[in-house]
């Protein structure tokens, strides 16, 4: 903090500063700062009042709990009990330091039992029970008042409308974390992409802004999910340890973190904290520290409060996940679609223990969306992903936005965006960048499965110039592939029988290998099983492919400009003549236990992959498709199953849990 000018002044400028932060995170979910750079400020604040006690105000962010700021989109109400802020730590001896402080409220002889938390990563809410039924519901807002949201939690499936006791509470207020998981997250943000709407930043923006939705089936539709951390009042129920308040919320109908644990001494509080911290990325919702309390409700009133934050407790936040850097280049990549994309090159920078130096722009929408360029300096995120994302400009150093090239980057083809599409395109069939990820794709083990073909084996045949469609890869000599590196007479052979036993695939696996655009695996086995062979699915007309079931208009005009290329159709006649299989064999199936049998999965299943329950399905006659309706047999269930178990339910279809859909198969083969 510069001391050239008046302190009286420095300390506004700083209360200034949190309020706008403030702001920021608490009304527009839309924090400008990392938490530890917020906490710096505050405790810059903190410091200059404490030395200057003449010029501490009633309206300081130190005299009451941050956020004091409240929506107008919602009616303010006045919590019975103030929702207190807790007091963050930033590393271990931290923790040790507030557990020393601790001690002097306790005698000598009396031991300190702790319990500690997951920090979920989203957004505090009241909920109040009379009678024990839910009356009303509030957002933490400044502590004192918050936002009446009472409508948009009812919508939350795991809050119970009413307590699950024998007793009636005359007052309950239950406060916890409103979140959304990992997995309904990415889902979340597919869904928005599909309606062409924004996509939210991370899953704590995600439950903020449904939360705060005014239509409350908006809300309802965002999978929202609420877990415990403590309690306003609770009447009439005495409860001496906040483990045993746990124990009391499951029992009345209220979720339970599993990863809570209750140490008996600081030791076993450190050990904890760094077993959270290790496995954040293996819990289905995001975490971004743990709160450390001290166990016994009697201790907790020994130790008490300060006017911002209980004494008695302390939240441990762990490393940084988001870091500042400068966006020192855009690369752009040419996939085997033609779909070209941006990746970012940033200056090295160390985040989460890993040195960071590339990241994803996703698209050029994307780009716009965060008016960034070369040179700009950006926060970069990291939530478990492998490749970290730009989630916003820090400081803008440049003019404007990275613009769309006019050309492919590999050939210098003009490039074309569908008015309903996000991406940019190259369309030339030749392009070099292409084709080599279409042979990559063309090799791998889920189309030709060609082993031994991998990347760098099909980097040295082109820089050999000995493949310029995928017919050449069936014209490849023994000769031709000694002049590999590390190729000796062994493996050469390998490879060439390789090359030959992939003549043999089905159909289906050619068509999925051809890469067309959109279309995947299933599709592949789909459009297979339907034309039989190569040349029907060549000669087939826009109506016979919109009359295959789950093949829609943007997979069949795919398909149609695939096949309308001179070129493709000269490559397709080298296969045959190489000798490659351009039929689906034929299969019986009506004698099969599940022939005529249609399966919808759902739901995370956790014994089976996806693809696994499918292969099983369609062995035994069964056709496993990816929409319910009146002529689905069978829906199986998993984890958080979607909008599709709701579904098969109105309709009254058979529901089978992951155990029982293995009893009904493994009584079959």
């Amino acid at each position: 903090m510069n001391n050239e000018y008046p302190i009286e002044k420095q300390i506004e400028d700083l209360r200034q500063q949190i309020r706008h932060h403030d702001y920021q995170y608490y009304c527009l979910d839309n924090p400008e700062i990392s938490d530890f750079e917020y906490d710096k400020l505050f405790k810059q604040l903190q410091k200059l009042e404490e030395e200057n006690p003449l010029f501490i105000t009633q309206d300081s962010p130190t005299q009451r709990v941050s956020g004091s700021v409240v929506s107008s989109t919602f009616k303010q109400v006045k919590h019975n009990t103030p929702m207190l802020s807790l007091d963050n730590s930033y590393s271990m001896e931290d923790v040790l330091a507030w557990n020393e402080r601790i001690k002097k409220f306790v005698d000598n002889n009396e031991t300190i039992e702790f319990i500690v938390e997951p920090k979920i990563d989203g957004l505090s809410a009241s909920l109040t029970y009379i009678n024990n039924s839910f009356v009303s519901g509030a957002t933490r807002g400044d502590g004192n008042y918050g936002e009446d949201i009472t409508e948009n939690l009812k919508t939350i499936k795991n809050i119970p409308l009413k307590l699950l006791y024998d007793r009636q509470l005359v007052l309950c207020e239950i406060r916890g974390e409103v979140y959304i998981n990992k997995k309904d997250f990415q889902q979340l943000n597919e869904n928005l992409v599909d309606l062409e709407q924004p996509k939210f930043a991370n899953p704590r923006n995600a439950a903020a802004g449904s939360l705060r939705q005014k239509n409350p089936q908006i809300t309802a539709q965002r999978k929202l999910s609420f877990l415990v951390h403590s309690f306003g009042q609770i009447s009439g129920q005495e409860i001496n340890k906040h483990s045993d308040f746990f124990d009391f919320c499951s029992k009345i109908g209220f979720p339970i973190q599993k990863d809570i644990k209750v140490c008996k001494n600081i030791k076993e509080v450190i050990n904890f904290l760094k077993y959270l911290q290790e496995n954040r990325d293996n819990l289905p919702y995001e975490i971004d520290g743990a709160v450390v309390k001290v166990n016994s409700y009697k201790l907790q009133k020994i130790i008490g409060y300060t006017n911002k934050s209980p004494k008695w407790a302390v939240a441990y936040k762990f490393p940084a996940r988001q870091a500042t850097t400068k966006l020192l280049s855009i690369e752009l990549q040419v996939g085997r679609t033609g779909v070209i994309t941006p990746k970012a090159t940033l200056a090295p920078v160390s985040l989460s223990g890993v040195t960071i130096s590339n990241a994803t722009l996703h698209n050029f929408d994307e780009i716009e969306r965060l008016n960034v360029n070369i040179g700009d300096d950006v926060v970069i995120e990291r939530a478990g992903e492998v490749i970290p994302k730009i989630i916003k400009v820090a400081t803008k150093n440049s003019n404007g936005y990275f613009l769309p090239p006019l050309h492919c980057p590999s050939c210098n083809s003009k490039i074309f965006k569908e008015e309903d599409d996000v991406y940019y395109n190259c369309v030339n069939p030749s392009c070099p960048a292409q084709f080599r990820r279409k042979l990559i794709h063309f090799v791998s083990r889920d189309a030709m499965n060609i082993d031994g073909s991998g990347e760098a084996v099909v980097d040295q045949l082109l820089k050999l110039n000995k493949l310029h469609t995928f017919a050449d890869i069936y014209k490849l000599t023994f000769d031709d592939v000694m002049l590999l590196e590390l190729f000796k007479e062994k493996k050469a052979n390998n490879l060439i029988q390789a090359i030959t036993e992939s003549k043999k695939q089905p159909l289906n696996k050619l068509i999925f290998a051809l890469g067309i655009r959109h279309i995947g695996e299933k599709s592949a086995q789909i459009l297979a099983d339907k034309f039989s062979n190569i040349d029907n699915f060549i000669l087939a007309t826009k109506e016979d492919l919109l009359s295959v079931n789950e093949i829609g208009p943007v997979l069949v005009q795919s398909i149609l400009d695939f096949f309308a290329n001179k070129e493709t159709l000269n490559m397709i006649e080298e296969l045959k003549n190489s000798g490659v299989n351009t039929v689906e064999p034929q299969k019986n199936t009506s004698f099969l236990p599940l022939a005529n049998k249609t399966f919808v999965l759902t739901g995370e299943l956790s014994t089976l992959t996806r693809k696994d329950a499918q292969n099983l399905i369609l062995s035994l006659g069964g056709k496993a498709t990816s929409s319910v309706s009146k002529k689905t047999d069978y829906v199986v269930v998993g984890e958080n199953p979607g909008s599709k178990y709701d579904k098969a339910v109105s309709l009254g279809i058979t529901i089978l849990t992951e155990e029982e859909f293995k009893k009904l198969v493994n009584k079959q083969l």
